[in-house]
């Protein structure tokens, strides 16, 4: 992330904590996974991905039929936003926010076209592929790598699909680059309750690069297994490899998500380090979407993770509610011509491993969202920042000096 200070080398010390914890997790998870699910009917694989289970709302992309099976679809959002303090900066003057950096500008966070084809869902052969291209402002505050230059464009997902039959349900072969399975924000602003991103999606991996391997295990639970080459990463840094994993479960309602990832993620480290315990970056999360009645929806995130330097330990960790409200439904279609967002989150970065300085950064957010039609609205939003430390975000003459920030953002977007 570049919108923050260079992470600090040398954070506070604490008390060590096992990092073992996410693996036992992942093991954990493998045993349920091989005990006797209960019968359940088969779902399709399509709709069990991340997006649909737990990150995103009602809203998904519908697309247009090539033929084959294959879907073209995309979005694009422009937006405004202004830091009520009025830095002398524009550029990169909202601190520590990846979707609206930069102050009193016209931008265009994020465009993304792409290519799908789902598989089929049945206890049969298949394959699939997603292909996207995204860019925008904020590609260049969550992309750190080099997929098409530093111009502002990236692949965001770019992966294959394979569906194998078994003598119980279809795996889920997936090789390529895709959205992290952390958090209950997608990196698509229009699919969220809010325009900006909360604090939360600066302490976890945004997208990961390597395979998958997945299965629905029965009574509405699946697990997902992951070796990636790290967070955020297309090219390794480092000798070694990042395992992950999800184990979900959905209901007509409710959507739960135990989420977990370990690896070495700094430079040139390899696995002779990770036996020793000193560069393991880790963290589990507990990511939750409950939609009680029409209209109204709840989503809630709980994360946890530290990162290991020789003889010192940084800590992380949080919290994040979400809820959103629908306003008089249109007649006849499926959604509300406004929609209230309200969010609240909670960041402790003990050591300064993710933001760059050790403090407490918080949130609340207010967005109001005129829906014009099922797939494009006009959004304004406020939203105040604040910091355990003084220095935080700019002053007015452009200098580290606040430890609260507010922000006004108007946003429109367009998908199919």
């Amino acid at each position: 992330m570049k919108n923050s200070k260079p992470p600090v080398t040398k954070p506070v010390r604490l008390h060590p904590f096992p990092a073992r914890l996410p693996a036992a997790l992942g093991l954990l998870a493998l045993a349920l996974a091989a005990g006797p699910p209960a019968a359940f009917a088969q779902d399709s694989l399509g709709e069990q991905e991340l997006e649909d289970v737990v990150v995103t709302g009602s809203r998904a992309e519908r697309g247009v039929e090539l033929g084959s099976s294959i879907r073209l679809y995309g979005h694009v959002q422009a937006s405004y936003t202004y830091n009520l303090t009025d830095p002398d900066q524009r550029k990169g003057a909202n601190r520590l926010r990846l979707s609206d950096p930069d102050h009193n500008a016209f931008g265009v966070p994020y465009g993304k076209l792409g290519l799908v084809r789902s598989l089929s869902g049945r206890n049969e052969f298949d394959a699939g592929f997603r292909f996207e291209v995204g860019a925008g402002r904020m590609v260049e505050e969550v992309s750190q790598d080099p997929t098409l230059g530093d111009r502002g464009i990236t692949v965001p997902q770019a992966y294959v699909d394979l569906q194998l039959p078994t003598p119980y349900k279809a795996l889920q072969l997936r090789l390529g680059r895709q959205y992290s399975w952390f958090g209950v924000e997608s990196l698509d602003l229009y699919k969220n309750p809010n325009f900006s991103l909360s604090p939360l999606t600066l302490a976890v991996p945004k997208t990961v690069t390597g395979v998958s391997l997945g299965m629905d295990l029965g009574a509405g639970f699946r697990y997902t297994q992951y070796v990636v080459q790290g967070w955020d990463r297309v090219e390794d840094n480092n000798d070694a490899k990042t395992f992950g994993g999800q184990l979900a479960w959905r209901a007509d309602r409710l959507s739960l998500a135990l989420n977990w990832v370990v690896g070495a993620e700094r430079q040139n480290q390899s696995f002779s380090h990770i036996d020793e315990e000193d560069d393991l970056r880790w963290a589990v999360e507990l990511a939750a979407r409950w939609a009680p009645v029409e209209g109204t929806e709840l989503r809630a995130a709980l994360l946890y993770g530290q990162e290991t330097f020789p003889d010192e330990t940084a800590k992380f960790g949080g919290v994040m509610v979400a809820l959103q409200q629908g306003l008089l439904k249109v007649e006849d279609a499926d959604y509300h011509r406004f929609t209230l967002g309200l969010r609240g989150s909670y960041l402790r970065d003990q050591g300064g491993a993710r933001t760059g300085t050790d403090q407490a950064l918080g949130e609340l957010t207010a967005t109001l969202a005129v829906n014009l039609l099922e797939n494009a609205s006009l959004r304004f939003e406020y939203r105040r920042d604040f910091s355990s430390a003084d220095d935080a975000f700019l002053g007015h003459r452009g200098r580290p000096s606040r430890s609260g920030q507010d922000t006004f953002a108007l946003a429109l977007h367009y998908a199919f």
